[in-house]
């Protein structure tokens, strides 16, 4: 998108708080843009690292913007559990990642430390 339209949506309040947003460069020797500086909007502002960018590229045609969709992070993720089911085929059959629950119990280590990162995060 254009600076002009970038600054539309911020006019139209469609930026989210804390969106990261690239500024791009066509290059010409390699048909292909390159990243010369990274935005983040807060605050009803745009913030950047001193000397990366200036207010003229957002009119520049030059120039285009790229807006980054930031993931939201849940408060908790929850485990997996074994559900068995009976006599698929002769033999039972477990509906997380086949009749053994080795595979369940390492994701569900996983899932603990990440819930741990994301309590500690949280809490500030």
């Amino acid at each position: 998108m254009t600076g002009i339209e970038l600054l539309q949506m911020i006019k139209n309040n469609e930026i989210k708080e804390g969106t990261e947003i690239n500024v791009l460069r066509a290059n010409e020797e390699c048909c292909c843009f390159d990243i010369v500086a990274k935005l983040k909007y807060s605050d009803n502002d745009l913030f950047w690292s001193p000397g990366t960018f200036r207010s003229s590229m957002l009119w520049d045609n030059d120039y285009l913007f790229e807006i980054i969709e930031s993931l939201e992070m849940p408060d908790k993720i929850e485990e997996l559990k074994i559900k068995e089911i009976k006599n698929v085929s002769g033999r039972n059959v477990y509906y997380y990642y086949g009749s053994e629950n080795k595979e369940v119990n390492k994701i569900n280590e996983l899932v603990r430390a990440v819930n741990y990162l994301l309590d500690t995060q949280n809490k500030g």
